[in-house]
């Protein structure tokens, strides 16, 4: 298939006219490009079978890049296979009119790959001495993912190569692409009844969350009667904590947030690059929420029992958060179950105590991993305690999604006003989350060259050596700092004789043993 981005062609090899294969070719033997492929030289046969062979393989797609008629290069996405793919791209060294090749060329497959075949995750190989390459991948946000360690010979000599990837980040697609490969969590802030029913503290209150770094907000959408019944007996009468003594009914329609307000504040938060999403309470408010456009929905822990209700968000086969709260093991379980069945891919679950607020000692964040393990579905947390404890050692634990309530100003009343956090709080939230994310690092980092790594030890020349003379423990020793051979082959040259002079001070090489 061929693609048209902005002012760039992306045409198939399987389509390209011979005339155009044969320029493909003398670039891909170009020394320029050769010298960091694989191999070095490609025959007209060879490119020609290889073309061929394309025609039926579903697994690897080449296209040439062209820009008003001329080649800049050539893109390609091979072992395509479970969302997954390895990239390759080679620049025309002839194209010299066109600045930035390589980037444009990374743009063209990264939109096929992403936006039109949907790929999750893009892997490509590259040998360690391309540092040229290294860094172009580095700021195109390909992290560092691990080393086959003498992989290919490049000029006679064995050669390390680094494997990189990238995951499908796109704006407003942070929902469908929470996953462990990202080292920082989606930090979701709750507005619930926070706007105190005006609609202008709602705005202002997505303002400041957009402000502190936050990713996305999250509302509730609702009626009392969704929710309950307008009954005033004991069994509608909250029996204790922060709302005692205080009718359902009427404590959810002091908290509801108005249905004619979403529209605005979906639009507002969009604008303001948040994520806008909900969680609805009814069909109605599902069916609401879908003439918004919501990209993901949250199920609340009292409605997990609500199969219905689940099944009717999950049959959107959009991405979906569920609180644990005060559902038992087998009900989530079945909610869970419910979700995959309905074609599901996104699910997390969050930790939740559903109390307001909830003690430390009421959290176990240790038990919070195990939902991968139990539910095969990602995991993260929703806090109601006080406080940002909880929230930054959650993300330590691996938590992919981060959910806080979120107050303007504390001196705001509203039903959960007592438990969440003000803009300067939430905004130091973020930031520890930050730097949470930046001390854990990636659990698969392991560079090429390590800082520091010059004053690592190696052996050294301890004092002139003749021509033929034996190497001792006394005339070569192991050392800081680098620059000689590595100190696992000293006991071995112990013994064996330097092929010339060798003066104190000097690293030991390979030349000099014979």
């Amino acid at each position: 298939m061929n693609y048209v981005i902005d002012e760039y062609e992306a045409r198939d090899f399987c389509v390209c006219d011979t005339q155009m294969l044969e320029e493909i070719l003398k670039i891909r033997n170009d020394p320029e490009v050769s010298q960091w492929m694989y191999s070095a030289h490609i025959t007209h046969k060879g490119h020609f079978e290889f073309i061929e062979h394309l025609k039926n393989d579903k697994t690897q797609r080449y296209w040439a890049i062209l820009h008003k008629g001329c080649i800049i290069g050539v893109g390609s996405l091979t072992r395509l296979r479970h969302k997954h793919a390895y990239l390759g791209i080679y620049t025309n060294p002839k194209a010299t009119h066109i600045a930035h090749k390589g980037q444009k060329i990374l743009k063209v497959i990264e939109y096929i790959a992403f936006e039109d075949l949907g790929l999750h995750s893009l892997f490509l190989e590259v040998m360690s001495t391309n540092k040229r390459a290294i860094e172009f991948y580095n700021k195109a946000g390909f992290s560092y993912n691990g080393t086959l360690q003498d992989f290919v010979v490049s000029n006679g000599v064995f050669c390390d190569v680094l494997i990189m990837s990238k995951t499908n980040v796109a704006k407003f697609q942070i929902a469908q692409n929470m996953t462990s490969t990202s080292t920082k969590p989606l930090i979701v802030a709750e507005l619930s009844a926070n706007h105190c029913g005006s609609l202008q503290i709602a705005k202002d209150s997505l303002k400041a969350i957009a402000k502190s770094g936050a990713n996305a907000v999250k509302l509730q959408t609702y009626t009392p009667s969704c929710l309950t019944l307008n009954a005033k007996n004991e069994h509608f009468k909250i029996q204790d904590g922060l709302w005692k003594d205080r009718y359902l009914y009427e404590l959810y329609e002091e908290a509801q947030t108005p249905w004619e307000w979403h529209k605005e504040l979906f639009a507002l938060g969009r604008e303001l690059g948040l994520l806008v999403f909900s969680a609805p309470f009814s069909k109605e408010g599902v069916d609401f929420l879908e003439s918004l456009g919501c990209p993901m929905y949250k199920i609340a822990s009292f409605e997990v029992l609500d199969l219905e209700l689940v099944e009717y968000v999950a049959r959107l086969k959009k991405p979906m958060i569920l609180s644990s709260g005060v559902a038992n093991d087998y009900e989530l379980y079945e909610a869970i179950t419910l979700c995959k069945k309905c074609g599901v891919r996104d699910i997390t679950l969050l930790l939740c105590t559903s109390a307001y607020p909830a003690p430390l000692d009421s959290v176990h964040l240790a038990s919070m991993p195990l939902f991968a393990q139990k539910y095969g579905v990602k995991f993260g947390l929703s806090d109601h305690t006080l406080g940002t404890l909880c929230a930054s050692m959650a993300v330590a634990l691996g938590a992919s999604v981060v959910e806080k309530h979120f107050i303007l100003d504390k001196s705001l009343q509203s039903a959960d006003s007592a438990f969440s956090l003000d803009a300067q709080e939430f905004s130091e939230l973020v930031r520890q989350i930050h730097n949470v994310c930046e001390i854990m690092g990636n659990a698969d980092y392991m560079p090429s060259y390590k800082k520091g790594r010059e004053f690592a030890r190696s052996i050294w020349v301890a004092r002139d050596i003749g021509a033929g003379e034996k190497f001792t423990r006394e005339n070569i020793k192991v050392l800081r700092p680098s620059g000689g051979l590595h100190p696992r082959i000293y006991k071995s040259l112990l013994g064996r004789k330097a092929t010339c002079e060798l003066k104190f001070g000097q690293p030991l090489t390979q030349k000099d043993i014979t």
